[in-house]
């Protein structure tokens, strides 16, 4: 767990270096549903096209920052659909891999506590950081 969140920050200080000023994305998926969707998808970039590329869906204009959208899942465990998520955000600099990870997870916890679900979220992970099981780093483009 601690090593593969090392390799990670040494590829992407690395990829840095290399590029010279880069911008990077990352993206985590937690809460498995059936189809193969996640509850909560969480996209966090340095690149403002990123942004408004992922948030084109729900029709924002302007200097768009950030989204969020969402889709009807039916969830083979209940009788009621369920809402998958999608949050989109700027940032001026990436968090950590393990801080991404942590508000990824403790996100999809909010979204299923607030739709009354059979709570997902340790699915695959059994609850421990995983760096990158649930997430990945999208490869860093110069500006």
């Amino acid at each position: 767990m601690v090593r593969g969140l090392r390799n990670l920050a040494a590829l992407a200080a690395l990829a840095a270096a290399v590029s010279g000023c880069a911008t990077g994305t990352l993206v985590a998926r937690f809460g498995p549903l059936p189809g193969g969707a996640s509850l909560v998808t969480l996209v966090v970039s340095e690149d403002v096209n990123v942004v408004r590329r992922e948030c084109a869906e729900v029709g924002a204009i302007g200097r768009v920052r950030g989204c969020q959208s969402s889709r009807t899942i039916q969830n083979g465990a209940g009788p009621l659909p369920v809402r998958a998520m999608k949050i989109v955000r700027y940032a001026e600099t990436l968090p950590s891999a393990m801080t991404f990870e942590i508000d990824a997870h403790e996100l999809c916890h909010a979204i299923a506590a607030l739709q009354l679900l059979d709570d997902p979220c340790h699915g695959g992970n059994d609850g421990m950081l995983v760096g990158s099981h649930n997430m990945r780093a999208a490869a860093p483009t110069a500006r």
